[in-house]
């Protein structure tokens, strides 16, 4: 199930990949060769962005 909505065209916004009901928060890019890419319909990828920007901020202060 998940390949078959990964291989989807309408789950890729150009280069992002837009799934909510994927629950991996890294996938394969459309062309496997071309590396890895971030789920941005996973919520729970939006707060280890927010807690990733958090740790870079407070460690360069």
């Amino acid at each position: 199930m998940r390949e078959l909505t990964h291989q989807d065209p309408k789950n890729w916004r150009g280069p992002f990949y837009i799934n909510a009901l994927d629950p991996r928060l890294m996938v394969p890019k459309y062309q496997r060769l071309m590396g890895w890419t971030l789920n941005f319909g996973n919520k729970y990828l939006y707060l280890l962005l927010i807690a990733v920007i958090g740790i870079v901020v407070l460690c360069g202060m």
